[in-house]
């Protein structure tokens, strides 16, 4: 069989290293673009709105990381719920549904003058909902570009990298001007109602329940997949102990405000739409775990900067760079998750959140209570250590770049 995705060479046979070619880009794909890079303008944007939501509701930190925490449960829920919503409803409808719940959740989230029992409740059915969201989007890019559904997912998260540096600086630019920082998360309501009428009545064309249903009956996942789960926890701890906490060590390490920082957490976001461009291209040639090893030693050395530095354009530079090292860890974990679980790609997408939602109901609690008692210079040590164990179950347990010679996507 032939992929036109290989430029019309053989598909590749099942052991031999996959050539990760370009996508296919017709309307479902490129909704399924968007609909991620909306989900990232939010999540990126909740970031950067937790200091100076707690600012102004008055909370300290430790109450204030409860936002995370919430937020953090709602995803597991949604994670967990995502699959068995797929069997039932198919992806195309669960797709649509959970699109038109989150745009509510974000509402009840940025009511203004909500109580942080209202915000926190608004930020967990945000995550329940977006997640469901996202593991059918990655599901979908995954089946739906065949060999090409690594790089497709990568492609994706670059374009949600743009997407996450815009969120902050515009929760950023709100906060310092008269429209306040609640337009900076408003926007993605409207984007997703938008989205919603040119995705049109055509939601089948995402998954139906009979295939849904199909791939369930492949069975238990294999233990590879156990270990990729722990490698996404790592890697997600990384990410949002950074995006959740990043603008905090900004304001005690180099003094800035809370507008100034909410809109510099841009540099780490900006290094991971960098990353994910230049990782989609390395995994053209590279193994998938080599890419993986490289971005984490990338990581490491770009941190130790940020984190040794009080000079500001230094630490800010040293976050662009750890942003370009994280950039492709939650794309290729996914696939890396997807391509262990031998078929089972609902159920290994809606693994791999829900085992990010625990790393992230887990690690930003863990920063946020450290630096109550030591600062947050002192707490920002977990970081390199999240990123070291990633870096010991990659090497230890690798998971080769095979893949099933007659999956093949076609267009819908």
């Amino acid at each position: 069989m032939t992929d036109p995705r290989l430029d019309g060479a053989p598909a590749p046979q099942a052991g031999s290293p996959v050539r990760f070619t370009r996508p296919l880009r017709d309307k479902p794909t490129w909704l399924t673009y968007v609909q991620i890079s909306l989900w990232a303008w939010f999540l990126y944007a909740f970031g950067a709105t937790q200091a100076l939501l707690r600012d102004e509701q008055g909370t300290s930190r430790s109450v204030g990381s409860l936002h995370g925490s919430a937020f953090a449960v709602g995803g597991l829920v949604g994670a967990a719920l995502a699959a068995p919503a797929i069997r039932r409803w198919g992806r195309g409808v669960v797709l649509r549904a959970t699109a038109l719940a989150s745009m509510a959740a974000l509402l009840v989230y940025t009511w203004p003058g909500a109580s942080p029992a209202l915000s926190m409740t608004g930020a967990a059915l945000a995550a329940l909902f977006g997640t469901a969201m996202l593991i059918s989007t990655n599901a979908f890019l995954l089946d739906h570009q065949g060999p090409a559904g690594p790089a497709a997912l990568t492609e994706a998260n670059a374009l949600a990298s743009g997407a996450g540096i815009l969120g902050p600086l515009i929760v950023g630019l709100g906060a310092a001007t008269v429209l306040g920082w609640r337009w900076g998360l408003w926007i993605v309501v409207i984007g997703l109602a938008l989205l919603e009428l040119w995705r049109g009545r055509h939601v089948l064309a995402y998954g139906t329940r009979r295939l849904a249903r199909d791939e369930a009956a492949h069975g238990r996942f294999p233990a590879a997949v156990y270990w990729s789960l722990g490698v996404i926890m790592a890697f997600l701890s990384t990410e949002f102990s950074l995006t959740l906490w990043g603008a905090d060590l900004l304001r005690e390490r180099c003094g800035f405000g809370g507008a100034a920082a909410a809109a510099s957490l841009g540099a780490v976001t900006g290094g991971m739409l960098v990353g994910r461009i230049g990782g989609s291209r390395l995994a053209e040639r590279h193994s998938s775990e080599s890419v993986l090893k490289g971005s984490i030693l990338v990581a490491l050395a770009a941190f130790s900067v940020a984190w040794s530095f009080t000079v500001w354009p230094v630490v800010l530079l040293g976050m662009f760079l750890t942003g370009v090292g994280i950039g492709v860890h939650w794309p290729m974990g996914v696939a890396r998750v997807a391509r262990a679980s031998g078929g089972n790609t609902d159920r290994a997408s809606a693994a791999a959140s829900f085992a990010g939602g625990i790393s992230i109901a887990i690690a930003p609690l863990a920063l946020g209570t450290l630096s109550d008692a030591f600062g947050f210079h002192v707490a920002f040590l977990l970081v390199p250590v999240f990123l070291l164990s990633a870096l010991a179950i990659i090497w230890f347990h690798p998971v080769p770049d095979d893949v099933v010679p007659d999956v093949v996507a076609t267009p819908h």
